[in-house]
Formats: C-alpha cells, sequence, structure tokens
C-alpha cells in the first residue's frame, strides 16, 4: 500500500477542492441531518451543508421531516471558501434552474402549468410555481370583468405564461386564457355536435318525408297544423311534410283572403289533391273533395231551367250570382235584358234574390250561363212538325189554311 505524507495528501485535498466550482449543479447523498441543515457527502473527501434557509422547505417544515438518509439531492454549490475548507451549497438554487427550466418550457409549448394564488393587490395576484413568483395581472384573472382581486387569494389557478425576463426578474402569467381557451373549446364542441344533431334530425326528416310521401293517394283525408299562411294559400303540416292548399281550394265558396278560412297553428282535416314524387310537393284541399257542390247541383238542375239565385257579385259588364252555397253563376249584362241596359245597377244589386234562367251548365268545368231576359221570354211554337215534306201531308198552304182562316185579307 502506497503511503502518503501529509504534505502530499494535504497537496493532495488542495487539488481536489479547486476542482469544486460555485455555481456548478451536482447530486449527492444527505450523510446526516441536524437542526441547522443538511449534511452531503460530495463523494471526493468532502462533506459540505446545506443551511435550513437554501433547503426550499415549505413554510413550518422540518428538514427532518423533508428528508431521509441516504436520500439524493441536487444542488447548486454557492460558496467555495479555502481557508476553512467550507463548501456552502443550496437546494433552493438547484430547485430555481430546474423551475425555471419547466416555465421556459411552458411558455415555449404553450402548456399549462398550475400555481398557487400567494398575494393579492389592486392591479393583480401573485402566485407561486415552486421556487418562482409569477405576476397575473388582473385583466389576465378571468373572462369576466374582475374589480376585487382578493377571492383569488389562497387558490390554486391554471395559467399560460405570457412573459419571461430573468434579468428583471419578471415573470407574468394569464388564467384568462386558459378559460378562454376552455370555453371556445366548449363552444365549438357544442356547435359541432348541435351540428352533428341537425344532421341527425335532416335525415330523420328525409326519411319520415319519404315514407310519408310514399304512403299518400290522391283523395286521403289527413288531419293538419296550418304552419305559413301566404297570400296565394297555407302550408299544412300533415304528420312531418308540409303540402300547400292553394286559395281556390279552401272553400267551394270564392275566398277573398286565406286569414279569412285558416290561422297559423290552426288544426284542420284536408284532402290530398296530388303529389308530385320527384319534386316531393304535395297539393292539398281544405274543402270536401268529395261533396262537390257542382255535381249535387247538376242532379237538380238543367239546361233551361228556371231558379232562385241571389246576386252575390258585381263587375262592369256581368253579374255572379249564387244558385247554390259553392255553385256561382254567371249572368252577363247582354242577359239583363232585351232593351240596352247601361250599368248593371240599373236592374240588379248586390244581394237581390231573382229568378235566372239556364242557358248553359257544364258541371265538371264548373261554368254555368245564366239569364233574366229569358224568364219571361214566350217559347216560340215548334212547328217542326208541320214542316214534313211527305205527299200524303199535301202542300204548306193546305198545312196552314187553317191557321190563315181567320185572317183579314
Amino acid at each position: 500500500m502506497e503511503e502518503f505524507t501529509m504534505e502530499e495528501l494535504l497537496a493532495q485535498q488542495d487539488e481536489e477542492f479547486e476542482k469544486i466550482k460555485v455555481g456548478e449543479l451536482i447530486t449527492a447523498k444527505v450523510k446526516n441531518i441536524s437542526k441547522d441543515g443538511v449534511e452531503l457527502d460530495l463523494d471526493n473527501g468532502f462533506y459540505a451543508i446545506v443551511p435550513n434557509e437554501e433547503l426550499n422547505l415549505d413554510k413550518g417544515a422540518q428538514a427532518n421531516e423533508a428528508f431521509n438518509i441516504g436520500d439524493e439531492m441536487s444542488v447548486v454549490i454557492k460558496k467555495v471558501s479555502q481557508k476553512d475548507c467550507t463548501i456552502r451549497l443550496s437546494k433552493l438554487d438547484a430547485d430555481k434552474l430546474t423551475d425555471l427550466e419547466e416555465i421556459k418550457t411552458a411558455f415555449d409549448e404553450h402548456k399549462i402549468i398550475t400555481v398557487y394564488v400567494e398575494k393579492a393587490i389592486e392591479k393583480g395576484v401573485f402566485a407561486l410555481y415552486n421556487s418562482y413568483t409569477l405576476f397575473i395581472p388582473i385583466s389576465q384573472l378571468d373572462t369576466k370583468f374582475v374589480t376585487d382581486t382578493s377571492g383569488y387569494q389562497g387558490k390554486n389557478l391554471e395559467v399560460y405564461v405570457k412573459e419571461i425576463n430573468t434579468r428583471r426578474n419578471r415573470l407574468v402569467a394569464s388564467h384568462r386564457d386558459v378559460l378562454k381557451e376552455r370555453q371556445d373549446k366548449e363552444r365549438e364542441e357544442r356547435r359541432s355536435q348541435i351540428k352533428a344533431e341537425r344532421q341527425a334530425a335532416r335525415e330523420h326528416a328525409k326519411i319520415v318525408k319519404e315514407e310519408i310521401l310514399a304512403s299518400l293517394e290522391v283523395g286521403q283525408k289527413k288531419t293538419g297544423k296550418v304552419t305559413k299562411i301566404m297570400p296565394y294559400g297555407a302550408f299544412i303540416d300533415i304528420g312531418g311534410i308540409e303540402g300547400l292548399a292553394h286559395i281556390r281550394n279552401l272553400s267551394w265558396d270564392r275566398v277573398e283572403s286565406v286569414e279569412d278560412v285558416l290561422a297559423e297553428g290552426q288544426e284542420i282535416d284536408v284532402y290530398i289533391l296530388d303529389v308530385d314524387q320527384e319534386t316531393k310537393k304535395i297539393a292539398l284541399a281544405v274543402k270536401d273533395i268529395n261533396n262537390d257542390p257542382w255535381t249535387l247541383v247538376a242532379k237538380e238542375v238543367n239546361v233551361g231551367d228556371i231558379i232562385d239565385v241571389e246576386v252575390m257579385r258585381l263587375i262592369e259588364k256581368a253579374a255572379f250570382v249564387q244558385v247554390a252555397k259553392g255553385v256561382d253563376a254567371y249572368l252577363p249584362i247582354s242577359e239583363l235584358s232585351d232593351e240596352r241596359v247601361a250599368k248593371m245597377t240599373n236592374v240588379v244589386n248586390i244581394g237581390d234574390k231573382i229568378k235566372v234562367k239556364v242557358l248553359e251548365f257544364k258541371p265538371k268545368n264548373k261554368r254555368m250561363l245564366v239569364s233574366i231576359k229569358e224568364v219571361n221570354r214566350e217559347p216560340e211554337e215548334d212547328i217542326t212538325e208541320y214542316l214534313e215534306t211527305e205527299d200524303s201531308l199535301g202542300s204548306i198552304g193546305e198545312l196552314f189554311k187553317d191557321k190563315f182562316k181567320d185572317m183579314e185579307l
């Protein structure tokens, strides 16, 4: 075994001691724990102490509660004294290096970190991230306007790091950005959900519509609900699909305005008039198509009949008269009298009940032409029976001799 002199040992010790550099980050094991701090074995023949104020202990905590013999500890060499061969270490400075790296990473990668609000002031709050204090301005505390910061003291907040300036010891964070990002994400998720729900509803409505369309037959009676009124008619929902009831199909009577017959939200029975499978359009009727008043009148009225009617409407050269409910006939000015009539009101007025003669009647076309002047006219004598040319009947003069025998010459 090689033996060294005292001088050689001291020289060797000095050489090792010179290798220890202030500011260097090292890892060592805990050799001893005392009331003054923690002693570490540096594995080079030296021991060094980390005083309590450099241990970065939680407030009120003791060294023997936080560490055990044999634990590894990362520390920064803070001071080296060759004169008395002492080395001063700091776990606090080592933790600051690690914490600062984490803060920088969070800033660079836009990651959320959790901080603890230690102090609230009028313009914001100071929050701890391990060994570092970050400032959160009042404008960055919430998405809503904040007037009082005291309610944040003692709370843990998730934040994004907004600014790092180690020279000025300035670290700024934002809790507002975290909240806003989550709100935006929730809104986007909600929008996506609503969009998906609407799409699913549209697909379902399309299937229902196709099923209803396939089941409809002309003449069917359905119960519907008026969804929209237009000047030309009304849209009516008949169980998941809309059809149009044109104003002319609302009643057998003349309809001046759709609102006179229907109201939005009204439930009503309708009849299927037509279904177009290609355009998906449905024509509806509110009037009872199975009881066409023209068909009923056709059973009772014929051309040449004299009937009682009521004057319902006047235009410049004609009048419309009601034969029965839902059946109007056309009375032209030329059929009022054998004499020339200047104005309709000279002979008839709205509400007049009159007798007319049916000149023309076409139930399928819903057309009837009537006349007043023909009502009192004497029917012409039918002489066709006398116009036969058979020899047995003799000459025309002989046929009419009895007619003219009383005439004076």
